[in-house]
């Protein structure tokens, strides 16, 4: 029996070891995954702040053509150069323009030449009213069809 006895002893002095060695291998382990978790980390921090710059680059970028839509405008010299405008009229110039403001301005200076010009217009195609055909009976369409 004192042979068992020391079998067993051996057996939890390897257990002990073995549990020893496979804790410091995990850890091993542990600290190994946090520093890749910490450098995982740092790279999606990096990733993120170059795409903001990037976006905050381009986001500058379509700033300023939006801005720059309206640069290239007719001189103000040309416009007032006509007799027939009022200098009230001139004074509008949209900048970066307002369509809603532009239309009713369309539909003001359309309502201001039917006042002022008493000539009427030859209606356009469009605008013309179309007279529909009397529709031929079953007797004349076979006569033209015929050829006689």
């Amino acid at each position: 029996m004192g042979k068992l006895q020391q079998q067993l002893e051996e057996m939890h002095i390897q257990i002990a070891e073995t549990a020893t060695r496979e804790e410091a291998l995990v850890k091993a382990l542990g600290d190994a995954l946090a520093r890749l978790d910490e450098q995982l980390l740092a790279d999606v921090q990096t990733i993120a702040s170059d795409h903001e710059s990037r976006r905050t680059a381009i986001l500058g970028e379509l700033q300023g053509l939006a801005a720059g839509i309206g640069m290239f405008q007719i001189p103000r010299a040309a416009v007032t150069a006509r007799a027939d405008v009022e200098p009230e009229a001139v004074d509008y110039m949209p900048s970066a323009g307002d369509w809603r403001e532009a239309t009713s301005k369309i539909r003001d200076d359309a309502e201001v030449m039917a006042i002022q010009s008493p000539v009427t217009r030859t209606p356009f195609p469009h605008e013309q009213r179309r007279v529909a055909p009397i529709p031929l009976s079953l007797i004349e369409r076979r006569r033209r069809a015929s050829g006689g």
